[in-house]
């Protein structure tokens, strides 16, 4: 399978320590990682519009001639700037659809399996969005745990 290369900003991101990393790489139980989410999330279904680019990009409508929706990218047409791509991660749709995966694991093997698809991604987030589905994590993770011991 050939590598896809993405051109879009860089966000360094140093998640917080409190942050259990994904035991699936290391754990027998897990010998297979979850699809990756790009597998499990659709973008061809978000409705997105200039006005939600123009925000995201900080720049006025008017300057954006054209955008397509790509397979795995938005591409942007900017004026003065040329061909823009954009990360889906981080629009607010793939942001509400990983929320949707996250409540819906149905027991912590899943629910690790999906984080660590999360967390292989984690550059492509903002910060704010990725402390999001963290919090969001970790309310789940919480919630299976306490119903494994229940």
């Amino acid at each position: 399978m050939a590598n896809t290369i993405y051109i879009v900003e860089s966000h360094e991101h140093s998640p917080t320590e409190a942050t259990p990393k994904p035991s699936s790489l290391n754990s027998p139980k897990f010998p297979k990682v979850m699809q990756p989410l790009r597998h499990r999330i659709n973008p061809k279904t978000f409705v997105i519009t200039l006005r939600q680019i123009a925000k995201l990009l900080k720049i006025n409508q008017e300057r954006i001639l054209n955008w397509e929706k790509w397979h795995n990218v938005l591409w942007i047409h900017i004026q003065g700037k040329g061909g823009y791509f954009f990360s889906y991660r981080k629009l607010e749709q793939w942001i509400a659809a990983c929320r949707v995966l996250i409540r819906c694991c149905p027991n912590l093997s899943t629910l690790d399996a999906l984080w660590q698809s999360i967390w292989q991604e984690v550059k492509r987030y903002t910060d704010n969005a990725f402390s999001r589905l963290e919090a969001i994590w970790q309310q789940r993770y919480t919630d299976l745990s306490n119903r494994q011991y229940t």
